[in-house]
């Protein structure tokens, strides 16, 4: 029997955004075959050196800062890296793509109508910077300004968990007061894009201890869509999704190409790829004063997985059809009927993506009951077709 080639995936910190990457990478094993993941709770140099020294021919490891790149661009195996916070050189690393999950936070927070923008996140993390530059940016287009939660930069070292030190310096040396103050300052109603669910969480625990209402005065969105975090938040937290699963599957494909040779180490980026919106209780608002507006857009978001009808929503908000119409395209910019599509093309989207089912089942469980409603939607909104959709943004 062929010996199998042995890959190891270096952590010492499983995450939500850790398994989905595993996730990938597993497929791609299975799919491949002959390759066997060794799962290490460590990723020291020592720790790669033995790996490599017990056969593993690459390795996915937490490769935080670039001093630690050094040291593993030393080992001699392919590595890519994972939660990244500096510079890597030129180790490939798995990363969000910044640019498209400010876009969708820009668009999801401008759609429901707040005209005072915030961030809160790490300046000093990779992966936050690029996040609060192109936040900013496309908001500058729009014409929003962005406030900004400054805290004290630290001289991050070799530190085995960076990530904790920043954490660190943010929540307890930067105090919980610097932060009380500029919620304070910020006008309401505001909506702040977090740079990742755990300071999310922050944020909105330390909101509701300052007095603040969550979300009237003040609207918070995460990013990764971690279920535990998000649930556990009272409101919980709206969030930013991605396929990780697919990030990882794509990394596994290069980390293999590069043991085989066929490629080489240089600095690339394997993106994950937002794929939506998980409104929950944290932005379940819309800063306009027209209550029955707000009640008609809820109700398109909480029944989107139904065919929805005009007149049964003008019913449910006590309004003749023709004045809802009127009132919402004043307010909102569309008509009704493109809030409907779009409600049922968010679902459909998700389903897409993070399931296996058949489009003709996606197009009823999404509300969109037909097939050809579900294709003209797709075609209309990204220029593909749904089956092209899922091609692009699956697994594999």
């Amino acid at each position: 029997m062929k010996e199998k080639i042995k890959i190891a995936f270096a952590h010492n910190n499983i995450t939500h955004n850790t398994e989905g990457l595993m996730a990938g990478i597993s497929e791609y094993i299975r799919d491949k075959g002959n390759r066997q993941l060794i799962i290490w709770p460590d990723c020291s140099q020592k720790s790669l050196m033995f790996l490599k020294e017990r056969g593993c021919k690459g390795a996915f490891a937490s490769i935080q800062t670039t001093i630690k790149a050094e040291e593993l661009l030393r080992i001699g195996i392919p590595v890519i890296g994972v939660a990244t916070i500096q510079n890597l050189l030129n180790i490939p690393f798995v990363s969000a793509n910044s640019k498209e999950v400010a876009q969708m936070a820009c668009e999801y927070l401008l759609e429901k109508k707040f005209g005072n923008l915030a961030f809160f996140g790490l300046t000093q993390a990779k992966w936050s910077a690029e996040r609060l530059e192109h936040f900013s940016q496309y908001l500058a287009k729009r014409g929003y300004n962005v406030h900004v939660f400054k805290e004290k930069q630290v001289l991050l070292r070799n530190d085995v968990t960076p990530f904790t030190r920043l954490w660190i310096n943010t929540a307890l040396n930067a105090g919980q007061q610097k932060l009380i103050e500029w919620l304070k300052q910020l006008p309401k109603p505001v909506a702040i894009l977090a740079s990742c669910d755990i300071f999310a969480c922050y944020l909105l625990n330390v909101a509701k201890e300052a007095g603040f209402s969550i979300p009237d005065e003040i609207a918070i969105l995460g990013v990764n869509n971690d279920n535990a975090l998000c649930n556990i938040c009272d409101p919980p937290l709206s969030s930013i999704a991605f396929n990780f699963k697919k990030a990882g599957y794509d990394a596994a494909k290069l980390l293999d190409k590069m043991i085989s040779g066929q490629e080489t180490m240089q600095g690339q980026c394997i993106e994950i790829q937002p794929t939506h919106v998980e409104t929950r209780g944290s932005t379940d608002i819309y800063a306009i004063d027209d209550t029955a507006i707000v009640e008609a857009m809820k109700y398109i978001r909480q029944n989107g997985h139904t065919p929805l009808q005009v007149d049964a929503i003008a019913n449910h908000v006590c309004m003749s059809k023709r004045l809802l119409q009127l009132r919402f395209h004043d307010l909102i910019g569309k008509s009704v009927h493109d809030e409907i599509i779009q409600a049922h093309f968010e679902i459909a989207k998700a389903m897409l993506i993070e399931t296996n089912l058949p489009v003709d089942e996606i197009a009823v469980h999404s509300g969109f009951h037909y097939t050809s409603n579900m294709r003209r939607a797709f075609t209309k909104i990204t220029g593909m077709l749904p089956q092209k959709y899922r091609q692009v943004y699956h697994a594999h």
